[in-house]
């Protein structure tokens, strides 16, 4: 398969079944996110933001660019963790990167995009609650999924819920589970 990163507008115009010049009006009302190159001024949008934008408002996303979004950033320290959930997820057809600490974590989210972050709530020197909220806060992380796994018997799971997880797995959970949680986060 041809790696897509980029479309024009006429491009994106085609999935969604609209005229291009209704995609420019998304972009200048700031509803789609895009760039525009010099000289004419053409507009490009990146994939991972328009399937992004589809998600949003409740649109299909095309199955080939739905490959797009199988990135995965894996933050934790803990090595036992870290190899078994690798793992799974690439046996799933996930790209993984890892992670070991919040300024990795910082520059990987901002270099390969993610799709969704596999956090361990265990962070040394950073709480997993000030990610949360950096990432809720920052409009360029806002549909990037977040799984945390919790150590087992976590009782503060609908705090973790309401700083801006989308799911939480327990430690102890086994591979199969692990990669059920990402498939229905991922939809895959």
């Amino acid at each position: 398969m041809n790696e897509l990163h980029v479309l024009t507008t006429g491009e994106a115009a085609r999935y969604c079944g609209v005229n291009f010049r209704t995609v420019i009006r998304w972009i200048e009302r700031g509803q789609l996110k895009a760039y525009k190159l010099p000289g004419r001024g053409d507009h490009r949008i990146c994939v991972e933001d328009f399937v992004g934008f589809l998600r949003d408002n409740a649109m299909p996303v095309p199955t080939e660019l739905a490959g797009a979004s199988r990135k995965v950033l894996m933050l934790a320290g803990d090595p036992e963790l870290t190899g078994a959930a690798r793992q799974a997820l690439q046996q799933e057809g996930c790209e993984v990167e890892i992670a070991g600490d919040a300024f990795v974590a910082g520059t990987l989210m901002a270099g390969c995009k993610p799709a969704l972050l596999l956090m361990d709530a265990n962070l040394v020197g950073v709480t997993g609650f000030q990610i949360l909220d950096h990432l809720r806060s920052n409009s360029d992380f806002a549909n990037v999924g977040v799984l945390v796994v919790a150590p087992v018997g976590e009782r503060d799971q609908q705090r973790w819920l309401d700083a801006g997880a989308d799911a939480l797995i327990s430690q102890a959970a086994d591979r199969g589970e692990l990669a059920a949680k990402v498939k229905l986060l991922l939809e895959i």
